[in-house]
Order: structure tokens, then sequence, then C-alpha cells
């Protein structure tokens, strides 16, 4: 059992290798070729980049105590991105819908073999600039005709040069992520529960930079992610789940094993206990969002009204002359007096911090929001209309554009109402519009853990725009908390913060995995995305509207005797 395992409950693994200054060797070969890239009437590059991810990946995925799915291996993976144009208008920041582009991922030969290497690395850059010639083609076709040039594509900055040199962090071993994934699903699979699945995953290296500017910069990187999920099916087909994750920047800062294996038995029972519920009714009035579920609603509705990256262009779409960002400088997001600021710089341990940016920029401070007003917004290496600077929060996934994303937000209300009051608070709004009681969410199911996306034509039903209550409860006047089950909000946006009507005490702290805002948040995958961390306040909101949702594939299982 991993309850054996001793210190953090986890064996740390100690095999994370040192930085690979071969690799560092070939990137820069390839460079030195890139002159030789041209092709007929076509322009040569502007600006070429690559980065590397490289370390040990160890991988598990458990169902019912039986591991269906493992992977140790090294992660040593390429991005390859070539500018043709200039830092005013290049191939980037287009898209051209599946159409080739400016970026190449190829995973690279886990040797140090320069001849192996520095193959991979140059038919990658090769595609990586035909695809741009083309795509600044396409670029060049849609953007004629309009009456106002968008903004540059790239801020221009000095080169970054940073040496390896800082430890990386404690990582788990392969044998400690197969015996986690599928204790935790063990201790999930008890009583009436359907299915009951753990992943963990642990991804500990280094990422490098190598840039035709000059860049030369390596960063430890890496995080540790476990997850465990279980459903019960009722006997009209509605399933009810619940899950829980921790995500850490190393391993040694996760709980022990044994907090870990009591809070998954704790999830299960409350499972059980809410899949067991009477049919939902539908709710509009005051909700109070506790717990974890108060750090999604502000990660959900917060983030994209915070970052100042333009959309990308296209060649059939409305976004044609790259958009507008939904965020708005002297925009209200929040009530008076609340403040918002984000600052990957501290030294704390969270997953959102960070030295540098998937950019090569520095991060620092930004105060967002002031008196409830957005004062200013986070910006990668792409110029908007409101602000150009980057804030050194230029990050992405995969082959995706860097763009802003989050690190470590803090979210601060003028004032602070004990737990206790802050229900009090909720009961009498709930008197006052004749309601027997107020809603109480202490979970939402995480945008990575969402098991369909929502899509709506004009005339259609409102979209949810808030993910679905894992854990909700009717909190009745005598302090009595039942158990609600399968509701979905109905029409949330930005606007509901402004609702906010008192605040309380926070859950602390919590790391997250995240995408850039927009569909990909929702397709990054339970073990992946980018880390952030929010700092939050419990809160009121004084209406918000859900409806049942109820319903599904009927079970065919054999129903046991007393099941309900």
């Amino acid at each position: 059992m991993i309850a054996a395992l001793a210190l953090v409950g986890l064996a740390l693994a100690a095999d994370v290798p040192p930085a690979s200054l071969a690799l560092q060797s070939a990137l820069e070969a390839e460079l030195a070729r890139v002159s030789g890239l041209r092709l007929p009437d076509a322009p040569t590059p502007w600006l070429v980049s690559y980065d590397v991810l490289d370390g040990p990946l160890h991988y598990a995925a458990a169902e019912d105590g039986a591991l269906y799915g493992t992977n140790h291996t090294v992660h040593r993976m390429l991005r390859a991105q070539v500018r043709v144009g200039d830092a005013v208008v290049d191939s980037s920041n287009f898209s051209s819908f599946g159409g080739p582009d400016g970026v190449q991922l190829r995973a690279l030969p886990e040797e140090d073999l320069a001849v192996a290497l520095r193959r991979e690395i140059w038919l990658s850059t090769d595609a990586a600039y035909k695809g741009a010639v083309e795509l600044l083609s396409q670029k060049q076709a849609v953007r004629r005709g309009l009456k106002e040039a968008p903004p540059p594509d790239y801020e221009v900055l000095p080169p970054t040069v940073v040496a390896p040199g800082a430890p990386v962090g404690s990582a788990l071993g392969s044998a400690a992520v197969d015996a986690l994934a599928r204790d935790l699903s063990s201790a999930a699979s008890v009583g009436v529960i359907e299915a009951a699945q753990a992943e963990v995953r642990d991804w500990h290296g280094w990422h490098l930079t190598v840039a035709s500017d000059g860049t030369r910069a390596w960063r430890p990187a890496g995080n540790v992610v476990v997850r465990v999920q279980a459903s019960v099916r009722r006997a009209d087909g509605t399933e009810v789940r619940n899950a829980r994750w921790w995500v850490e920047r190393d391993a040694s800062a996760l709980p022990t094993s044994e907090a870990m294996l009591a809070e998954t038995r704790a999830m299960a029972a409350r499972l059980v206990e809410i899949a067991a519920a009477p049919d939902p009714e539908p709710w509009l009035g005051p909700v109070l969002f506790e717990g974890p579920a108060a750090t999604e609603l502000f990660s959900q509705l917060l983030a994209p009204e915070l970052v100042g990256t333009r959309p990308e262009e296209s060649d059939d779409s409305m976004l044609i002359g790259g958009g507008t960002p939904r965020a708005r400088l002297g925009r209200r997001l929040l009530p008076e007096g609340w403040r918002v600021w984000d600052d990957p710089t501290s030294r704390s341990g969270a997953a959102g911090e960070y030295t540098l940016d998937h950019e090569g920029v520095a991060p620092h401070r930004v105060d967002l929001v002031v008196g409830g007003v957005v004062k200013d917004l986070l910006m990668s290496r792409i110029p908007g209309k409101e602000r150009v600077h980057s804030t050194g929060h230029g990050r992405g996934l995969g082959d995706g554009r860097r763009a802003a994303i989050v690190g470590y937000t803090h979210v601060a209300a003028p004032k602070l109402l004990p737990a206790r009051a802050l229900r009090r608070r909720a009961l009498d709004l709930a008197n006052a519009a004749g309601l027997p009681g107020v809603l109480v969410v202490t979970r939402l199911t995480p945008p990575a853990m969402v098991e369909g996306l929502e899509f709506a034509m004009s005339g259609d039903a409102p979209l949810a725009g808030l993910t679905a209550p894992y854990e909700a409860c009717m909190l009745d006047k005598k302090g009595v908390c039942a158990p609600v089950r399968n509701l979905r909000f109905v029409g949330v946006d930005r606007r509901a913060l402004r609702d906010i009507v008192a605040a309380g005490p926070g859950p602390g702290p919590e790391n997250q995995l995240d995408g850039p805002p927009g569909t990909g948040r929702y397709t990054i995958g339970t073990t992946g995305g980018i880390p952030t961390t929010w700092s939050v306040p419990s809160v009121l909101v004084s209406e918000l509207e859900l409806e049942p949702a109820v319903g599904g594939e009927p079970r065919v299982i054999r129903v046991e005797r007393g099941e309900k």
C-alpha cells in the first residue's frame, strides 16, 4: 500500500537529470543554419525560437483499484516556431483552421546524440518555415482593404540569458505514481459507486528556450497532479459525480498518502449521500459559494476579464483585424472596494509562481482591479490596443500561441464576515425573497473534468456560463444543509461578480491547472494544463438561476436490494 511509504507518504525520486548542455548545443547549431531557409520569392525568417521540455514523465491511471494505463518515459518535446515578415506584421496571430502554420511539435531522441537531435530539430524548423510562409500570404490577403491596421504582432525585447543552476523540485518515482493511482481508485470504489477512477501525473525537468534574438534561458519546470473521481448512476439513468484533486509544484508539498486516502473515502461517502437526494427543483435566488467552489467561480468568470491578449485573426470569421479581447479597462467587474492583483514573483512555493514566462520575460506584479474597476491587464508579447508591453504572463500549451494567462491571482474584499455570519447574511437574503433557505455550493466541476461542451445557436436557451456543482446543499433556518444534486446554472456571466453582496474567509491559496481563456480550457485533459494559483474569499451572490439536469442512459447492472 502507498500508505506504507514514509515521510510525506510518497517516494521522492532523485532521478531528475541535470540540464542537457548537449541539447542546447544542438539547438544553437541548427539556428546557425537558419539563414539557409529560403523559398523562391518568399521572405526569410526574422525570428526563430525553440522551446524544449526535457525530463522524466511518470503517469498512471487506475479504476476500481486496478491499473489500466501507465507511461513512464522521458518527455523531451520540441516546439519550433518560425516567424516570417517582421515584428509589425508576421505569420503569427493568425488561424487558417487546420492549415499549416509556423509552429511544429516534435519528440526528440532521449539520448544526447548530436546528429540525431539536429536531424529532428532541422526537420521541425523546415516544416515550420514552410507553414509560416503560407500563413503570412493568407494573412496579408485577408488584411487587404482594412481601414485600420491592427496592432503589431510582436513586442521586441532584449534577449534573456539564464544559465541552468536552480534546483529541480522533488518528483515521484514510477512505483509511487502507480501505487497512488491504484490505492486512490480503490478507496473511492465502495458501495453503490459505479466507477471510481484516479490519475496521477508527475513531470519534473527543464524548460529551455533558445532563440535567434540571442535568448538562452533555462528554468526548472514541472508539477504533480492527482485527480480521483467517482460516479453513481441512479435507476432513471441520472449520473451523479464527485471528485477530489491536488496540484503541486513539488511532490513534497502533496498531503500525506493517508490524508489523500481519507479525503477520497469521505468524497465517496458524500457522493453516495448526494446521489440519494430527491430530484432537484429549479432555483432562483441567492447562492453562497464556499471553499473550492469560490475559487472556481473566480477562475471561470474573472480570469477572461483580466487578459489583454487579442484574439487571433482568421480567414473565415468575424475576427479579421485581430478582434478585441473580452477584457476592458474601466469596466466594473466587482463591487466597490474590491481589489485584484496577480503576482507570480512571490516565493511561497505556489504552483502559479515562476521566474520567466514562456517567452523569456520576467513577470511582475500587476494591480488589475482597484475599487472594483479594471485598471490594468495581463499581457504577453502580443501588443494590444489598450496595452502594448508584456507583463511577463505569456504562456501557452503545445503548439498554441503564447497568450497572457493568470499566474498567482489574489482577490480581496474590503470586508470579510465570519463564516457563520456570512451564512446568516445568506439566510436573511433568502428570507427577504420569500425562500425557505439558501443554496450553498462547495464544489464546482473544474473545466478540465467537464465531459461535454455546450454550444448554442441563435434563439437557443442560454448556456450555463459556469460549470455544474459537484457538491451543493440547501441551508435552512435551523442550520441544516440538505444535499442537492444535478443542478445546472443558467446564463451566468461576469455580471454575477457585480452581484456579490458579502464575503467571508476563503479556502486559502489553491493550485489549479488551466489553459488560455476560451474553449481550450475544457480540452486540456484531467492532468494537463498550465499551473495557476488563486487566493479568494467565499462569496454570497444575490441571485442566480439553476435548473435540474437529470436523466440519462438507464442503468443495466443489477440493482441491489434496498438500493435507491
